[in-house]
């Protein structure tokens, strides 16, 4: 019984370190296994900041594009306020000279009354006033050549505003749908950066679903390196 001790033992021994062996083997491989999940994870992160990185420099440069169009609506805008306002500015005097003609013409019709009044008097005193019977006839031709001149004047002024009001027209039209497209840009490109920020906030909430997320919003911004609402 003695002599098989030293063999017990051994047998004891061997199956010690044959144990230790597997378990050495399986820690080893565990570690492997562990390592390579460890380089998998590091590798999505860098996929996912790399991602994260593109997406924020694709909203930037349309965000960048969309106010250089809103910039460009807000000029063409103003130089259409600017034309409408020198429009009117135009129209001023033609209607003050369409007044003053309406006013002339109105006297030229009150003078060709008097006139003819006169004229008609004259006739009848044909035989003694003969003279000035010619006199009112001459008076009475330049008065309605002047009438026929004031007429023609009134019709073109007349044209000239009537162009000018249709001008003055088609640019409020044209103001109105600048306006139209100015507002459906801005409420575009709010839409536009939006969404790509709520794309972003999803992407990086399902990757590391244990962040609390809930005060991160496109309304907010870095203080002191506190989040807080923005005060825009």
């Amino acid at each position: 019984m003695a002599e098989d001790l030293p063999l017990i033992v051994s047998k004891a021994v061997k199956d010690s370190l044959k144990k230790l062996q597997e378990e050495n083997s399986a820690l080893k491989e565990s570690n492997l296994i562990t390592r390579a999940e460890d380089e998998k994870l590091s590798c999505n992160l860098l996929m996912t900041e790399l991602e994260h990185s593109r997406l924020e420099d694709a909203m930037d440069a349309e965000l960048r594009s969309t106010r250089k169009e809103a910039s460009d609506l807000r000029q063409k805008l103003h130089l259409q306020v600017q034309e409408k306002i020198d429009l009117e500015s135009k129209l001023v005097p033609y209607r003050l000279k369409v007044a003053d003609l309406e006013a002339a013409k109105k006297a030229d019709a009150t003078k060709m009354e008097n006139l003819e009044k006169r004229s008609a008097d004259r006739e009848a005193f044909l035989g003694k006033v003969e003279k000035e019977r010619d006199d009112a006839i001459a008076e009475l031709a330049q008065a309605r050549e002047e009438a026929t001149k004031t007429a023609a004047e009134l019709a073109q002024a007349q044209d000239e505003g009537k162009k000018v009001a249709e001008d003055l027209a088609r640019a409020r039209e044209e103001t109105e749908e600048l306006k139209k497209q100015a507002q459906e840009l801005e409420q575009s490109t709010t839409q536009v950066v939006t969404a790509g920020f709520d794309a972003a906030l999803e992407q990086v909430a399902c990757q590391y679903p244990e962040l609390d997320l809930s005060m991160v919003s496109i309304c907010n911004e870095v203080v002191d390196g506190k989040i807080v609402p923005s005060e825009d």
